[in-house]
């Protein structure tokens, strides 16, 4: 089998890196094609240790991955589609629908997928929703595409995509944050902000393994960690008192929107 990448940004580097990682392609069965830059598209393939490629190229390919910037997929339809036969096609642009996608590229079996940036190092979660065209040997391939960067769930429909980027996608900003702002209060208190980053992050890490490990929710764990009247449950109190869940929910329904926003935007251009 063969993939073709339209597009090299960091998502689809770090696509790239956990596929050959995983060995699920070689190198030379992974095109990069860049018809607008093409010697920032040969020094791209060659560190990523992929191969460089003109557009014809693509006929030759399985399954094509679009992973350019949205707001630049119409112009890449216009320069690609020619050479677009039944090749399934995976998209990783937010707010690019099945509806745009059939649009500008014509009925072809399509898959929208939502990474994030821990497919880099193999622990990601990647969702994913299939078009109606794909083939079961097509779907297969593309799991096991997505899977190499850890977790890939298949949705049930379309129209859950935004709520991965609301939960997933985005949302290792969301734990940066808090372990800025965790760090950052230690460090007010007098700790020094190498030590602060640190036991911010390494404990963040702990938790994760043992919620991946045990597995244990994150409520039960919390309530193991809380000790009746001690210093946990005095902070988890004092944090929700001061809006922490709010907070947060209130900003994953806003990339939802946004995210929804983005969709209609490019459905009406």
């Amino acid at each position: 089998m063969k993939l073709a990448f339209l597009g090299a940004g960091n998502m689809a580097g770090a696509m790239i890196q956990s596929i050959l990682a995983a060995d699920v392609l070689k190198g030379d069965e992974i095109l990069l094609v860049n018809a607008r830059n093409p010697a920032h598209g040969k020094e791209t393939a060659a560190r990523l240790g992929i191969t460089a490629a003109e557009p014809a190229a693509l006929r030759t390919a399985d399954a094509i991955v679009f992973a350019m910037k949205p707001q630049d997929f119409s112009a890449a339809a216009a320069m690609y589609r020619s050479y677009l036969e039944n090749q399934l096609v995976l998209s990783i642009m937010a707010g690019i629908s099945f509806k745009k996608l059939e649009k500008e590229l014509g009925a072809l079996p399509f898959i929208r997928v939502m990474p994030n940036m821990g497919v880099s190092v193999r622990r990601g979660v990647t969702g994913y929703a299939i078009g109606a065209r794909v083939t079961q040997r097509q779907a297969e391939f593309a799991h096991a595409l997505l899977a190499a960067g850890g977790m890939a769930i298949r949705l049930e429909h379309e129209g859950e995509i935004s709520k991965v980027i609301g939960v997933a996608g985005s949302s290792p900003a969301y734990f940066c944050l808090m372990l800025e702002a965790l760090a950052g209060a230690a460090v007010r208190d007098g700790m020094e902000p190498e030590a602060a980053a640190a036991f911010a992050r390494e404990t963040f890490i702990g938790t994760a393994e043992i919620l991946k490990a045990e597995p244990v929710s994150p409520e039960t764990l919390r309530a193991r960690i809380s000790s009746k009247k001690g210093t946990t449950e005095a902070a988890v109190e004092a944090m929700l008192g001061a809006g922490f869940e709010i907070a947060v929910t209130a900003g994953y329904i806003r990339a939802v929107q946004k995210s929804d926003v983005m969709t209609a935007a490019f459905d009406a251009e």
